[in-house]
């Protein structure tokens, strides 16, 4: 009998304490945010993921009461830019604004990086980036069964916007799509250039015959002039370029998936009341007709998954491109 007070006082102490860190937790996210929310854009400024992280921040700040930074962090494919949210304090002061599931295989094409998808905590995807095919205006074909069939395939330089990148990813599978197609193998050279600029040069003045690359308002200007694209490489039509079949609808369907959504995530460990907040936040910012009226100036398709189905996308993404990056022999040893 003597020996059950102090257990008896141990029991309340003990949740005496986890009651005050608890309410300690959610006084702290219900004051979240006291300071500036920073989104890290792994691109530099002027591109359509930095204005479309602007036109969201510029929202945010609003329904948040702080002021949303932009911080521009170039380089490694995104790396850099994962990286420094990765090490960043877990608080929801510092988030990744960013296109894609790369930073969740590129340790596997990179064994230096050392990011893997579990780094990361989902906060919500708010648009989608649709990669496009295209072919120089010099090339005659006008269809994906063209491009396939071509008599003369050895002659076909194909470009990317960077080796082991999305886009390269993309050549990767519409070369094991071709091969299951047709049975024969789809020989193309691969010829990666360091961005979107240089690449759609290349392809618009001829010195290569076809480019999978992100779609833009200016390959839509530049369609039956100096290029033609060929297949958009996602679920449904693009309303930019309404007459441009999916690849799908041309017989390959395994491409269709190749929408990359444009996420937030924020470090390991940041507190569920954070996310919470910042997923309403978010879900908000995305139902205001004037963001989605400037995105769809931008030509960005505007989209709202919450945590959990970005989740879920970011999952599927990485193991589908993973399996494509091993198979096609681009897995660094």
């Amino acid at each position: 009998m003597q020996s059950a007070q102090p257990r008896r006082r141990w029991f309340t102490r003990s949740l005496l304490a986890g009651l005050f860190a608890a309410f300690a937790l959610h006084a702290g996210a219900a004051e979240y945010p006291d300071k500036p929310v920073t989104l890290v854009v792994p691109f530099a400024a002027g591109g359509s993921l930095d204005v479309t992280a602007r036109i969201l921040a510029d929202k945010l700040k609003d329904l948040l009461g702080q002021p949303v930074i932009i911080s521009n962090r170039p380089g490694a494919g995104s790396a850099v830019g994962a990286h420094a949210v990765a090490v960043a304090p877990p608080d929801g002061y510092t988030l990744f604004f960013t296109s894609g599931s790369a930073f969740g295989y590129l340790h596997l094409l990179v064994p230096s990086l050392d990011l893997k998808l579990d780094d990361f905590t989902p906060v919500a995807a708010v648009a989608v980036n649709p990669s496009v095919i295209v072919a120089t205006g010099k090339l005659p074909v006008k269809t994906l069964k063209e491009l396939a069939d071509y008599p003369k395939p050895g002659e076909i330089s194909f470009c990317t916007t960077g080796a082991n990148g999305l886009n390269h990813l993309q050549l990767e599978m519409f070369r094991r799509a071709v091969k299951a197609k047709t049975g024969k193998d789809f020989g193309v050279t691969h010829v990666p250039y360091n961005g979107l600029a240089p690449a759609l040069t290349a392809v618009r003045e001829g010195s290569v015959q076809a480019c999978t690359l992100p779609y833009t308002s200016l390959v839509k200007q530049l369609n039956g002039k100096d290029l033609r694209v060929l297949a958009v490489q996602s679920r449904t039509r693009l309303p930019w370029l309404p007459d441009v079949p999916t690849t799908g609808q041309q017989g390959y369907p395994e491409l269709d998936a190749n929408d990359a959504y444009v996420n937030i995530e924020a470090p390991k460990g940041t507190p569920p009341a954070v996310i919470a907040r910042l997923e309403g936040a978010i879900e908000k910012a995305m139902q205001d007709p004037t963001v989605r009226k400037k995105l769809d100036e931008l030509e960005v398709k505007p989209v709202y998954l919450n945590a959990r189905d970005t989740q879920k996308w970011l999952q599927e993404d990485v193991q589908r491109l993973s399996t494509v990056i091993r198979e096609a022999g681009l897995e660094a040893k």
